[in-house]
């Protein structure tokens, strides 16, 4: 045992010590900072300008109010949502905003707004929220309206204006909040007809939805006018320019039904590629000093004082160990970020941690563990047969697109479907049973399934260890060139050692 783990010491360091362990090593945990920093220092202002001018007097008034309850009825559904999420109901019952995500009515929206908006809404829930749950962010309006700059009045006719906002249309206006980009100029002249119509300029990018509002608002209220002139009473056209279809829609609750799937599935999904990317990486590694031992060799010196299985087990619990301190590493650094400060990174790993059951965290290791066991194992034997990088190339290109192409596509299926037919069957194949199951843990997989694959998938590892660890100590000191396949079977099954 103690060559063992003196050959496993010596593995780890000499993995450890590259440049390529460190990069790889460091490179999440400074990807996590950078963009935890620049998400909350450097984000873009997610709100733009419109100035409008209306010479009749009767849709400025409505076209500000109809961007305002939009803007309110954005923040109620997401405010529903967050209130839905964390169970937060009980702070006020009676609230529009505790009955849950769904499509509010222009009424809603008003009482809503009557109420204090999502201002007063997220300042009553915060101080009740649970710990592990953020504070509610409100997102600022859309669309600021901005005044029309020096030298330019309201009575210049439209193509006066155009030509004044023609720089602001390019640039940035100023508003209440400060310079905003200018996403619309509207010009309502005082009679609307097909004559003198309503005139909008953007600044080049028109945002559709901005555009949309405005002129929705203005249909709505000619309709309305036209009504009236019909003989209607202005009540009545009111009604009939409001009528809006009533839908009665049913989801789940907030954090059930495929959105828990998906919450659930996160940490899951990511070990998967986690597992690819440390298993291909410490692999190449190791391989390349397999077969620069055997070139120098360094090999005759080392079995000259311990035994062949001995260098192979010290070599694959250093190599493990390698994977671990990578895991380790990143997976600490996810969860040190998440628990630390808001932001995306938080925003998917908290909800996925807090909805793992806790014996999953020990079937993921399990299944992480035996995936890098059976792979690395397969790096060993490839590095133990070639004389050069160039003979490992022959042997590891099949292997390698015999691993990756599979999981790429159970990865596409396990997204869409993920107790499909052709994720279960990868689930009981031993090559691919860790990536299969770590994909599919989020989703549900029966305690059956789970106890079953991981007996398939032991009792592999033991076999293959048996077959490739033959392969790998009658290859160490073989020259010339690579086996041939009858050769290559005679190893494998230890009739061969020469």
């Amino acid at each position: 045992m103690k060559n063992i783990l003196l050959v496993a010491a010596r593995e780890y360091k000499q993995i450890a010590s590259t440049r390529g362990f460190w990069v790889m090593l460091l490179v999440l945990p400074v990807v996590i900072g950078i963009s935890q920093v620049a998400g909350r220092f450097f984000q873009p202002e997610r709100n733009s300008a419109y100035v409008l001018v209306d010479q009749s007097g009767q849709y400025e008034q409505a076209i500000d109010r109809r961007l305002m309850l939009n803007y309110q009825r954005i923040e109620l559904s997401a405010f529903s949502a967050y209130v839905q999420r964390w169970g937060l109901a009980s702070v006020k019952p009676d609230a529009v905003w505790a009955k849950g995500e769904r499509w509010f009515s222009d009424a809603q929206i008003e009482q809503f707004v009557a109420e204090g908006g999502i201002e007063a809404g997220a300042t009553l829930v915060n101080p009740h929220r649970p710990k592990e749950a953020p504070a509610y962010d409100i997102d600022p309006p859309p669309y600021l309206r901005a005044p029309l700059p020096a030298g330019i009045t309201t009575t210049d006719g439209p193509d006066a204006i155009a030509a004044g906002l023609a720089g602001n249309l390019t640039g940035e206006i100023e508003t209440p909040q400060g310079k905003r980009p200018l996403a619309l100029a509207v010009f309502i002249p005082a009679e609307v007809s097909t004559t003198t119509p309503v005139r909008m300029w953007t600044n080049g990018a028109p945002n559709t939805t901005l555009v949309d509002n405005v002129r929705n608002e203005i249909t709505r209220l000619q309709r309305a006018k036209a009504l009236e002139t019909s003989g209607l009473t202005p009540e009545a056209a009111a009604a009939i320019t409001s009528i809006t279809t009533p839908i009665d829609l049913s989801a789940p609750p907030q954090g059930s039904g495929r959105e828990q799937v998906m919450i659930r599935s996160a940490l899951p999904l990511a070990l998967v590629y986690l597992l690819l990317v440390t298993v291909m990486t410490t692999g190449s590694m190791m391989l390349q000093g397999v077969i620069e031992e055997r070139s120098n060799k360094l090999l005759e010196s080392i079995l000259a004082a311990i035994r062949p299985a001995d260098l192979m087990y010290g070599k694959l619990i250093g190599l493990g160990a390698i994977g671990l301190t990578i895991l380790g590493v990143w997976v600490g650094a996810a969860v040190g970020a998440a628990l630390a400060v808001q932001g995306m990174v938080a925003d998917i790993v908290k909800p996925s941690l807090s909805a793992i059951e806790p014996w999953m965290f020990g079937a993921m290791l399990f299944y992480f563990l035996a995936g890098y066991l059976i792979i690395s194992m397969l790096y060993l034997a490839i590095g133990a047969l070639s004389n050069s990088l160039q003979d490992a190339q022959s042997y590891l290109m099949p292997v390698i697109m015999l691993i990756m192409l599979p999981v790429i596509f159970m990865m596409v299926s396990v997204i869409q479907q993920p107790n499909g037919v052709f994720p279960a069957i990868m689930s009981w194949i031993p090559l691919y049973t860790p990536f299969a199951m770590l994909a599919r843990l989020g989703a549900g997989v029966s305690v059956i399934e789970v106890l079953g694959t991981g007996a398939m998938l032991a009792a592999f590892v033991v076999v293959e260890m048996i077959l490739l660890g033959r392969l790998f100590q009658a290859s160490l000191l073989r020259t010339g060139q690579p086996p041939k396949l009858g050769s290559f079977i005679a190893m494998i099954m230890g009739k061969h050692t020469a």
